[in-house]
This record gives C-alpha cells, structure tokens and sequence, in this order.
C-alpha cells in the first residue's frame, strides 16, 4: 500500500493497484471482440467478471492470467505480482486418487504439477495453513474422490491461496455447489478478502450471490459489443446492464439503492457502443 495524507495531517492508506489494463484490447487472431479496456484491480476488492456464454469472459480472463496475448494497448502489473488461480471444475477430478492434501500441494509448483515427490522444507506447514484458511484442514487425509463438491471446492480454494497470491482468480467457482455451498464459499472469500492484503477476481454467470458480495465489476457482451466497468453500483445503473434485467438478481444491498435516473460515472471506464 502507499500512504496519503489527508486533512488535518493524518495518513490514509491507498490500496496498492496490482494489475491495470489501459486501452486493453483482447480477441482471437488480430480481430477484437470488445471496445479496449481500461479497469484497475486493487488491494482489498473482489471484482466479479459477468456475462453470457460467449461474451468473452474466457479471453478476458486468459489474456490476464497470461496465456493469451492482447491484441492492443497494455496490461501492466504489480512487480512479482503472485496470482492464485482456481480452474473450472470438470470431470475429470472424479478420477483423481490423491489425498487432499497432495492437492492443495500442488499449489507450490510454479506449473501444473500436482504429485511431485520431493518439496522445499517447511512445504508442509504452508500446506496445512492453506487448508486451514480454507476450512480444509480436517479433510487432509481424505481421498479427494470421495469428498462432496463444497469440500471439493475449498481443497482448490487452499491450493490457489498455498502459494501466498495477492490476487486470487477463480473460474465459475460455485457451478456445481447448491445454495448453501454456494454462500458459504462466498462467506469464506470475504474471510481471505478481510484477513489478507489481496484481490479477488471471480468469473461467473451465477449473478446473485456475486452482484451482493462483489466491490467491483466487470459486465462484457461480445455481440453488442459492450464493456460495463467498475464499482458495483455504478455498473449495475449502465443502460445495457438495466435493459437486460440484470438487477431482478441483485438484492437491496447489491444494487446500492439505485434509481432509474442512477448514472453510470466514477473513477473507473464505464464503456460501451460497438467496436
């Protein structure tokens, strides 16, 4: 963080910017599907990444995890910014035969590698306290098969945090979770969010629990060609995101009081029209 001063000689502290798009332009080949980008992701803020299927929520993510190059203008983060990422569950892990705990290890391997024998000392007990923070700790001998899908949940949840991230990504973390699952991972996201200097990026297409939990948003649709960014409220009152009703799945809390005539300005791009 860096400090300010303020008013009568106090110091505030500013929340650190850990990874910034300015004019981001992301897509496949050398065609864009969205207008360029401008977006900072801060300390202590947990964004939510919303849209339809095939809105490019896939790229967008991609292109700031690194494994897709963007197209125009520039992504630029934090110096040794580490980065936690929780992947897209799939069907594949009904097949795994490896103890919880060999799991969350994996999250120690700068790759994908989840059972290498051999691991720095002291490995262990950055393990164990993931799994803690994850409310895993008790589960660590468990075979990972036979867990249910909130346990199987908070197992990658310690894997991605083993590793120390300041900015935590997850992909559709609550797809396979039912209504109590579901707000009990968000519950223990706001816990890491309160507990630690870190940001917290969630891609979903499950609205409600995020549009209440999220500071922050990005709403993006490919086919009108429109980018909503930034504080929650401010998102939640684009016109765009107005017409699609999008609010019906917000509550009270989540929609910040907006009115009809709610505009959409702030310190961060609210973006539309077609690119």
């Amino acid at each position: 963080m860096s400090a300010a001063r303020i008013p009568g000689g106090a110091v505030a502290e500013t929340p650190a910017t850990l990874i910034a798009g300015r004019r981001l332009a992301i897509g496949w080949g050398d065609r864009a599907i969205l207008p360029p980008l401008d977006f900072a992701i801060r300390e202590g803020e947990l964004w939510g990444l919303v849209g339809r299927n095939g809105s490019g929520k896939s790229t967008l993510m991609k292109t700031l995890l690194g494994s897709a190059s963007p197209l125009g203008g520039t992504i630029d983060m934090r110096p040794g910014l580490r980065i936690g990422y929780v992947p897209q569950r799939s069907e594949w892990e009904a097949a795994v035969p490896a103890r919880v705990i060999d799991i969350a290890a994996g999250g120690l391997d700068s790759g994908w590698a989840t059972f290498l024998p051999f691991r720095p000392r002291g490995s262990k007990g950055k393990v164990e306290a993931a799994l803690a923070v994850a409310d895993a700790a008790d589960l660590a001998t468990r075979r990972y098969a036979t867990l249910s899908e909130g346990q199987k949940q908070r197992v990658w949840l310690a894997r991605a945090l083993v590793s120390d991230p300041e900015l935590l990504v997850l992909d559709e973390p609550t797809s396979a979770l039912d209504t109590a699952a579901e707000r009990a991972v968000f519950e223990l996201l706001g816990r890491v969010l309160a507990q630690r200097r870190i940001a917290i990026l969630i891609a979903s297409h499950q609205l409600g629990l995020l549009f209440e939990r999220a500071t922050h948003l990005f709403y993006i649709e490919r086919e009108a060609g429109v980018a909503a960014i930034g504080p929650r409220a401010e998102v939640l009152a684009h016109p765009i995101v107005r017409e699609r009703n999008l609010l019906e799945l917000a509550s009270p809390r989540a929609a910040g009081g907006l009115t009809d005539g709610a505009a959409a300005t702030g310190s961060e791009s609210i973006q539309g029209g077609r690119s």
